[in-house]
């Protein structure tokens, strides 16, 4: 009996969006690049899946929806990348210190 995938969310496309705009440090980009380009290759899995005819699996897309999807999380993917990581001027106050601080 097929295996049915999980349906990818309507909004997931928005939410990377949202959250590429929130980036506020590397760590922020690692992850949410990390995450996009999971996503990336679970669509690229589904196409395949559709494009060999696969007995095991039923894929909730149609080819046409997925390739849609692969376009935008490669744009999405392409705008994190480009996200500037604004680095603190003073490099010893990186922790928080308060200004005039000597420790």
């Amino acid at each position: 009996m097929a295996e049915t995938l999980k349906k990818i969310p309507y909004d997931l496309i928005s939410y990377i969006q949202i959250e590429t705009e929130a980036i506020s440090d590397s760590n922020d980009k690692q992850i949410l690049s990390s995450y996009c380009l999971g996503k990336l290759e679970m669509v690229n899995w589904y196409i395949e899946l559709l494009e060999v005819g696969s007995k095991k699996y039923i894929v909730p897309h149609s080819k046409q929806q997925l390739e849609t999807i692969r376009r935008q999380l490669m744009d999405c993917h392409r705008k994190i990348m480009n996200v500037k990581i604004n680095k603190p001027n003073n490099p010893s106050n990186s922790w928080g210190y308060p200004e005039g601080y000597e420790g």
